[in-house]
């Protein structure tokens, strides 16, 4: 029993630290002179879509026409991998948790990041 209690706080503990590095990166992004240019694409008037991983065919916006480098890069990965440590500390249930608790973090950017979020982790847990 103090086993699992144990087990629960250190999963909590992980996914707050994961959320920490989550608001720090969305902050850098949002700051960033590439924020406007590649964050576009993760809405499309209005509708959420999947913001393709640089690099992969996956299903999401086009970023052809976007100048994509490194840095970019490496935030979509960043941000990526923080939705799998949250995913792994609790489920889908946490992720979705996490976005909620992200996204009242900056009141003044709470859809830019809430569609940031759901679109960077969209295939989190639900990949075959």
């Amino acid at each position: 029993m103090a086993g699992n209690l144990e087990h629960a706080v250190l999963r909590r503990a992980r996914a707050a630290l994961a959320e920490d590095a989550t608001d720090a990166l969305l902050n850098t992004i949002a700051d960033g002179e590439a924020a406007g240019s590649i964050f576009s694409a993760v809405s499309a008037g209005g509708i959420l879509t999947t913001w393709k991983e640089p690099g992969r065919t996956k299903l999401g916006p086009d970023f052809s026409c976007h100048f994509v480098n490194s840095v970019d890069t490496a935030h979509w990965a960043g941000l990526h991998r923080l939705g799998e440590d949250i995913y792994a500390t609790g489920g889908l249930d946490a992720l979705d948790e996490a976005i909620m608790h992200i996204v009242q973090l900056a009141p003044t950017r709470a859809d830019w990041r809430s569609n940031v979020l759901e679109s960077v982790w969209f295939d989190v847990g639900r990949t075959a």
